[in-house]
């Protein structure tokens, strides 16, 4: 046993504690970590200084975490920047952060690599270009598709 588990911390304590602990492990976004805390049983106000804490010393940062989360998603065959959008909304980040790493993380030679990738999986169609642009391609990538 060690001994910062002989004592007796307040709930916020704990809370930080154990937020500290899923930061070291992995890069958190506010808005996951916050809903990690709550499945341990945390409150609102516990879970919320937790998450403002490590903010504020700089441990949790989104668009850090949204920027790696993207170069995973790339390496791992992410099928469009429409889709990282989104996916990283679903994760609970506002719009304006994802859209921010996606101009800070992908630049034209990696949105180039999506839209190969994106174009051998979805070929053809009558609608095709029209769908690489709803997709979320810059019309620079879809040119230099085009001239290869």
């Amino acid at each position: 046993m060690r001994i910062e588990d002989t004592k007796i911390l307040t709930g916020g304590q704990a809370a930080l504690r154990d937020a500290v602990r899923l930061v070291a492990r992995a890069e958190q976004c506010g808005a996951g970590l916050s809903l990690k805390l709550q499945k341990k049983g945390y409150g609102k106000a516990d879970v919320k200084a937790a998450v403002e804490t490590l903010i504020e010393a700089g441990m949790v940062d989104d668009l850090r975490y949204a920027c790696l989360w993207i170069e995973s998603r790339i390496k791992h065959g992410a099928a469009s920047p429409r889709r990282l959008l989104y996916g990283l909304c679903g994760k609970g980040l506002d719009r304006s952060t994802a859209e921010t790493a996606l101009k800070k993380t992908l630049d034209i030679d990696r949105e180039l690599t999506l839209l190969r990738n994106f174009s051998e999986k979805h070929t053809g169609g009558k609608n095709f270009k029209e769908n690489l642009r709803f997709e979320g391609f810059s019309a620079e990538a879809l040119e230099r598709m085009r001239d290869e």
